[in-house]
């Protein structure tokens, strides 16, 4: 089957130096996008969303900006005719074969295993791995990163369905926040998503200054809660590659570290 995709690029109305980069690695790829006016942290109202944080310190106003800025992503793909959606956001260094790359992921996704077939594909990672399939035609593979899902949204794919288990559990009458979007995808069982990653990573990081905060102070974790955060997770996050990969595929490749970072 063809699958068809959308590519989304989020950007702050003032980011213009940002827009104007990524219009230049766009170019570069031979790639159409749809750029999504980010959610600006100096403009969210308080009414607007609600907050139940499970993170391990207080959100920050730019963290809120960028959670609800996916979620404006995902709700214009719903409206869309795409079967998936490849959304990214302004920071990006893109490969000359990154076209090239997508079209080949999404024309072999019929081709996983059902158990396999994943709902979110993020293209950024380094870490140890299972591997789960090459993709044809290409230098990369599809593997389960661990022994937590990659921080960051910098570049990922998005299936219909994925979005969809997503939006059912974090909307109720407003988007309701719990953590930081990366970190809320390191909790995949409780959206009942499948999170694998494209390995080596296609996306890179282009050295730029964070838009969300800049004073570290405020983005330091709090002991106690950092421990009660990790603590809560760690028994899911073990279980979710476990019923997945079985344990011995866990043990070797994240307990034995038999595999090396990529």
């Amino acid at each position: 089957m063809k699958y068809t995709y959308t590519t989304y690029l989020i950007n702050l109305d003032r980011a213009s130096d940002r827009l104007e980069l990524m219009e230049k690695e766009f170019a570069k790829c031979k790639m159409p996008y749809e750029r999504v006016p980010a959610v600006d942290a100096k403009k969210i109202k308080e009414d607007e969303y609600i907050i139940k944080n499970k993170y391990d310190r207080d959100l920050l106003p730019g963290e809120i900006g960028c959670y609800l800025s996916h979620i404006k992503t995902f709700e214009k793909f719903l409206n869309s005719n795409s079967n998936f959606a490849f959304i990214i956001e302004d920071d990006a260094m893109l490969p000359a074969d990154l076209k090239q790359t997508i079209d080949e992921v999404l024309s072999q996704y019929d081709e996983l295993e059902p158990k396999h077939r994943w709902d979110v594909l993020k293209l950024n990672s380094r870490r140890r791995y299972i591997k789960i399939k090459e993709v044809e035609n290409t230098p990369y593979f599809i593997g389960a990163s661990g022994t937590s899902i990659p921080i960051t949204t910098i570049a990922a794919l998005w299936t219909r369905r994925g979005v969809e288990k997503f939006l059912a559990k974090c909307i109720t009458s407003k988007p309701v926040i719990k953590r930081p979007i990366d970190c809320e995808l390191q909790h995949p069982w409780e959206y009942d998503l499948l999170i694998y990653n494209l390995l080596p990573s296609l996306i890179k990081n282009f050295p730029l200054e964070s838009q969300i905060q800049m004073d570290l102070s405020k983005r330091k974790a709090e002991l106690f809660r950092q421990i009660r955060y990790e603590a809560n997770r760690i028994i899911p996050k073990y279980k979710y590659y476990i019923d997945q990969h079985g344990f011995k595929k866990f043990w070797d490749s994240f307990v034995l570290k038999k595999v090396d970072k990529i």
